[in-house]
Formats: structure tokens, sequence, C-alpha cells
């Protein structure tokens, strides 16, 4: 029986010890429960890391929160590294743009690749009840990705990945709009 109740101190200890090693925001889920809730998120397969991207979410109204903390014109939000299961930071990290208060309408997510590999790109919407939607994406480094989506908070919360053109698809994965250099 002490044995176990060592290895417990050891493991809770570790986990406290990762939480603080890792820069990183509590998600804004936990305080904002009886509001419209928007999450767009990026991870790794794992969720041990933090991918190698950054994000900027533009809202319907105009207004945009960017992990490079360069764009903050949406309130109650924020975007970067992200814990989403503060109880869990080893096995949570993303790197997140999250509205609290968000608006119904059609989002554009810009998503900057500064690495090779494949990551998750999660969008998840609540207030009352919600609905998630996420595929797998195969980054490059150096691409600009723009991923569209459409919002619905009414009484049935949905969330549809749209096309360049902004239809709604049914497809189950986004198409990347690469930002075009002149």
């Amino acid at each position: 029986m002490p044995r176990c109740f060592v290895v417990l101190i050891i493991a809770l200890a570790t986990g406290r010890a990762l939480a603080k090693d890792v820069k990183a925001a509590v998600s804004l889920r936990y305080s904002c429960s009886d509001k419209p809730f928007l999450s767009v998120s990026v991870s790794t397969q794992h969720r041990d890391s933090f991918p190698d991207v950054q994000l900027r979410l533009l809202d319907p109204e105009g207004g945009s929160v960017s992990s490079d903390s360069k764009h903050k014109e949406i309130p109650k939000s924020q975007a970067g590294k992200v814990i989403e299961m503060p109880g869990h930071a080893a096995i949570s990290r993303v790197v997140a743009a999250e509205i609290c208060e968000a608006v119904q309408g059609d989002y554009a997510l810009l998503v900057s690749e500064y690495a090779d590999g494949q990551y998750r790109l999660s969008v998840a919407a609540e207030f009352g009840t919600g609905e998630a939607m996420s595929s797998w994406i195969l980054s490059r480094q150096g691409q600009t990705c723009t991923f569209r989506f459409r919002v619905r908070m009414g009484p049935q919360v949905s969330v549809r990945w749209l096309s360049p053109d902004h239809v709604q698809t049914f497809s189950p994965d986004p198409t990347c709009e690469l930002a075009t250099t002149h």
C-alpha cells in the first residue's frame, strides 16, 4: 500500500510540473458554459505536443483573433497554445482559437504551417447542445491554408465546412485555399 501512495504522489507532481513548464492557457470552455462557445483547434496525433502552426480566426462580423498575438479584436476570445483538459495537460495540448459568446455565421480560419507533417483540425460549437467536426490535414512547411466553415447556434447547434465559393458542403474534409502571392 505505501508503494502505491508514493507512485501516485510522483505521478501527480509530474503532471503539475508538465502543466507549469508549458506556457499555455486553460480552455475558455470552462468559463463559458451558459453562452455560445466556439473552439477551433489544431493538434498532433497523440495531443502530447503543440503543432508547429499559427492560427488566425475571422468571425462573421469582421473581427479576428490570432495565435501570433497581433490580432485580438473579438471580445472574450483567446488564441495560442491551450490545454483543453487541465487535469491531463500532457495529453491535451492544442493550438486553438476560442470564442466565448460566439456569433453564428460564416468563419474563415487561416492556418500557417511551419513544418511538414500531419495535424488534426477540429471545430466545435456548443450552446446547450453541441456539434464538432474534425479532419486530418497534411501540412507543408511555409504553406498557409484558409479553411471556411459555417456555425449555426439556433435550437440545434451545427458546424459545416464551406467550399471556397462559400457553399455549404457535407464533405467530411475541408478545402485548403492556398494563399496567393503577387
